[in-house]
């Protein structure tokens, strides 16, 4: 067992939330984080630059997605994926799953495409798209098992850039705070229009962070009818 600060930190909080991990795992994180500090410097590519915001509020909060789901090799894509969060943290941890990290900036595109390169990560796909678009490609539609989005923004939004995504009976699930419920109010006409219904919400302890951390799932009942999403940019202005 190895002793540095880095790796008992990341062990301990991987053990916390009862993630199954092997060492190389906290190594490419490791390294992942070092990488990141580099072309932040360059290309602020987060707003976050010291390491023990990084580890809590970007690799931690990626990683309560895995204290509560158990993944198989799905078909998996993150919308707005940013500088990898949460689908890049989650691919190191679970190296089977089928991954697309989509973000429609071309500096975090590159940046994930080297940082893919450097940890040796196959079955990983990085697209510079917009969500809407992507969504109207046959390739992509309905193809996924899992979509999830930890950017910012209301479920009602969220909801017209995943669902369009998701399979028939796949998943789209939102990392919140603790205004998630006003938000849910505000989004179930999307969600009836999109075809997905509401399933749980999920309250996770993301170790050392201050504050309520919530996982909105919602499951895909009903095919999304062709016209949406809308073309990009009108979901923002106009939420359904």
């Amino acid at each position: 067992m190895k002793s540095n600060k880095f790796y008992s930190r990341i062990a301990a909080g991987l053990e916390a939330m009862n993630i199954e991990y092997q060492e190389y795992m906290i190594d490419q994180l490791q390294d992942y984080l070092k990488f990141l500090k580099e072309e932040n410097k360059k290309y602020n590519l987060t707003a976050l630059d010291e390491p023990d915001e990084i580890i809590t509020k970007h690799f931690f909060d990626s990683l309560s997605f895995l204290s509560k789901f158990n993944l198989k090799q799905e078909k998996f894509i993150d919308i707005g994926t940013g500088a990898g969060f949460p689908g890049m943290v989650i691919k190191i941890f679970k190296p089977g799953l089928d991954m697309i990290l989509l973000d429609s900036l071309a500096k975090r595109v590159n940046f994930l495409k080297k940082l893919s390169t450097r940890l040796g990560l196959k079955k990983l796909e990085v697209v510079h798209a917009r969500a809407e678009d992507l969504a109207r490609d046959k390739i992509y539609r309905e193809g996924f098992d899992w979509v999830v989005a930890r950017a910012v923004a209301p479920v009602n939004t969220l909801s017209e850039y995943t669902l369009p995504l998701v399979r028939l009976n796949g998943k789209a699930v939102f990392f919140k705070g603790p205004g998630y419920k006003e938000e849910l109010q505000e989004a179930q006409n999307a969600l009836a229009i999109l075809g997905g219904r509401l399933k749980d919400t999920i309250k996770v302890k993301v170790p050392d962070l201050k504050g309520e951390r919530y996982l909105v799932l919602i499951e895909k009942d009903s095919s999304t009818p062709e016209k949406y999403p809308r073309r990009a940019g009108i979901p923002k202005k106009r939420p359904l």
